[in-house]
């Protein structure tokens, strides 16, 4: 169940469909539904409910708002690569997990979901993508998109509604998988991207998102659960110092490159 500091609500002037899927989100949540009059804005509403964050009932979807902004589902950066891997490029992610056809891939850092699309992508039908989000507003938000966003790719479509998503703490999901089934290889690779966290200054999406993420660091603990349930952890930093901190001993990525990946094999 979520705070009560967070509610939900419709976009202005819904009709009785927002109204009625309003409704069942609050339910299926556990948190206060507000009634919104045509006139009133949200940042109002907020004050007026005490409320720190709303789920909005859009026609495109689900959309957290927050004093910081708002945010919605969109698989734009996915999509993007994956066009460019379509003309032949590499993804440096792709590469440095090793995905290929029937993969089996855990995202420890689900966030919006970008990586995570990428690799059932890549997997395909016959591979497995579980992203673990510990945010319960984060992941209602991108899991609802993940079932409903159309694009005009078909194959895109089938890609975002194979990822399986849970709302848990990474830590905590690891030891209920093992409780669950033992030290197992359950996946090819488990993946962690820390900089979902800490974000990239001035992103207007990451500024939206910071009041309501979970945003405990990747600990060691994780890390050493995850290599009982996978023989190789991935891990996403900006530098190869901080990777080093994590226990990385193999890196990947150019000199020019943004982002470097570390690796963590048993």
């Amino acid at each position: 169940m979520l705070s009560s500091r967070f509610a939900v609500t419709t976009a202005r002037n819904a009709g009785g469909r927002l109204s009625g899927l309003a409704e069942q989100w609050a339910k299926e949540l556990g948190i206060p539904l507000v009634k919104r009059s045509r006139n009133i804005t949200l940042d109002e509403l907020m004050v007026e409910n005490n409320v720190e964050a709303f789920i909005v009932a859009k026609v495109k979807g689900a959309e957290i708002y927050s004093a910081a902004g708002n945010f919605g589902y969109h698989p734009n950066m996915a999509a993007l690569r994956i066009l460019e891997m379509e003309r032949g490029a590499q993804d440096n992610f792709v590469r440095a997990l090793e995905l290929e056809a029937g993969s089996k891939v855990l995202d420890g850092t689900l966030g919006l979901a970008a990586d995570a699309a990428v690799a059932s992508y890549v997997v395909g039908p016959t591979g497995r993508v579980v992203g673990v989000e510990a945010s319960p507003l984060v992941h209602f938000a991108v899991q609802y998109g993940l079932k409903h966003y159309e694009t005009k790719y078909p194959w895109f479509n089938e890609a975002l509604r194979r990822i399986e998503t849970v709302n848990a703490v990474t830590e905590e999901y690891l030891e209920q998988l093992l409780t669950q089934h033992g030290e197992k290889d359950l996946f090819d690779v488990v993946y962690f991207d820390p900089m979902f966290h800490h974000g990239v200054k001035g992103s207007l999406a990451m500024d939206a998102l910071r009041p309501i993420s979970y945003e405990k660091p990747l600990n060691e603990r994780t890390i050493e659960l995850a290599l009982k349930l996978a023989p190789k952890v991935v891990i996403k930093e900006r530098s190869e110092f901080r990777l080093k901190e994590y226990g990385c001993n193999e890196f990947f990525g150019g000199k020019s490159s943004r982002v470097k990946f570390g690796f963590i094999k048993r």
